[in-house]
């Protein structure tokens, strides 16, 4: 009897009477109002408002419906693939709607759909996961902008392959307080080349230098990573380190002549094949004969040993009370140690890039507890 008299009435309403009985009807489909013997009648008129010509109708529905647990699933799909400004109502609020409905609507949807999807209050990691792989740059800040988007380490990475290149979503990734340290790193590596190719800085200082000038920041910014990283993800960030060409020489130096053992340990750990508790006997023991084989196993030059082994050495001191410096000058007297020691140590000019650079380290570390003391000075 309702479709009957419903569409009857349809054939004399004007659009915005008919917008309102469609607000009406589906209010009170929601609130209880239809009984269970009147229910499927005011399904049947609603999905009869879906074919109106008049988008008015169709928007009042969606405005009604979006917020609704009890709003029929055929018409809420179907007002997800009406027009824009209508399918984002729905697809944005409404919580009838399950993952498989958003992930297909994610697939299928435009952008502007995607982007309505992602500031839902609360995105499943399975949807999270399916804009991740589809949605542009700017529907991904807004899923990284939502405090109620739960986002899986692997779709961090994905948001990151895709577009890391733009500026404004890197700053999205990075606000992002559950951001794995290995996205973290490799945000890092797009930030510093897209310093690299700035063309003014190219033009000013030369391509050389610029590039020279953004490996030594990536370096620093990957320490300083590494320096505040979570116990339980430093195995990741060290096979990350591993598989991209990163754990080298210079920057296993950096990271044990700034204190960061833990680190090393897991880095030869996983370089080495050895076990943990064997590298860290290793470590506590000092024994050169032992550090040359370590550093075999490792992959790495036996000529570093004694760096690793006189830096390794400084922080055991001091752990153990052997020796009085200050906290922030121990990274300073961790450098001219192990300076000292390879110098006396290797006469091969071949190593003459690791004494720059171990130079320069002991530069940074200068310089940072000068920063360090004018800051307390100024506070």
């Amino acid at each position: 009897m309702i479709v009957q008299r419903f569409v009857k009435w349809c054939e004399t309403a004007t659009s915005t009477q008919r917008a309102e009985g469609a607000a009406i009807l589906s209010r009170a489909l929601l609130d209880g109002r239809i009984t269970a013997e009147e229910r499927p009648g005011a399904d049947a008129a609603l999905m009869l408002m879906l074919d109106d010509p008049s988008p008015k109708v169709r928007q009042a529905m969606a405005l009604e419906l979006a917020d609704g647990r009890g709003a029929p699933r055929a018409v809420l799909r179907a007002l997800c693939e009406d027009n824009d400004s209508i399918a984002c109502i729905v697809a944005g609020r409404s919580p009838a709607l399950s993952d498989d409905d958003l992930i297909d609507l994610v697939a299928t949807g435009s952008e502007a759909l995607r982007d309505a999807i992602a500031a839902r209050r609360l995105v499943s990691a399975r949807v999270a996961a399916a804009l991740a792989e589809l949605a542009a740059a700017a529907t991904c800040i807004t899923l990284l902008g939502n405090p109620g988007a739960g986002i899986a380490s692997i779709s961090y990475r994905r948001i990151s392959e895709r577009h890391g290149d733009v500026a404004a979503l890197r700053g999205a990734l990075v606000a992002r307080d559950d951001l794995p340290s290995t996205v973290r790193q490799t945000l890092i590596l797009r930030t510093g080349q897209a310093l690299a190719e700035l063309p003014m800085l190219r033009n000013l200082i030369g391509g050389e230098r610029a590039d020279r000038l953004a490996f030594e920041a990536c370096e620093r910014a990957t320490a300083l990573l590494a320096d505040n990283v979570g116990e339980a993800e430093v195995p990741a960030l060290v096979e990350h380190l591993r598989a991209s060409g990163q754990l080298n020489v210079a920057f296993l130096l950096r990271t044990v002549c700034t204190g960061n053992i833990d680190l090393f340990a897991a880095a030869l750990v996983r370089l080495s094949a050895m076990s943990d508790r064997r590298v860290r006997t290793i470590l506590a023991d000092g024994r050169q004969s032992a550090f040359r084989t370590l550093m075999t196993a490792a992959g790495l030059p036996v000529a570093s040993a004694p760096l690793f082994r006189c830096a390794v050495a400084v922080w055991r001191d001091l752990a153990a009370g052997r020796l009085s410096v200050a906290v922030e000058d121990v990274p300073q007297v961790v450098m001219q140690r192990v300076a000292g020691s390879f110098t006396a140590t290797q006469g091969d000019s071949g190593f003459d890039e690791i004494m720059r650079f171990l130079h320069r380290l002991a530069g940074e570390t200068s310089r940072e507890a000068a920063r360090q003391h004018a800051r307390q000075l100024a506070a």
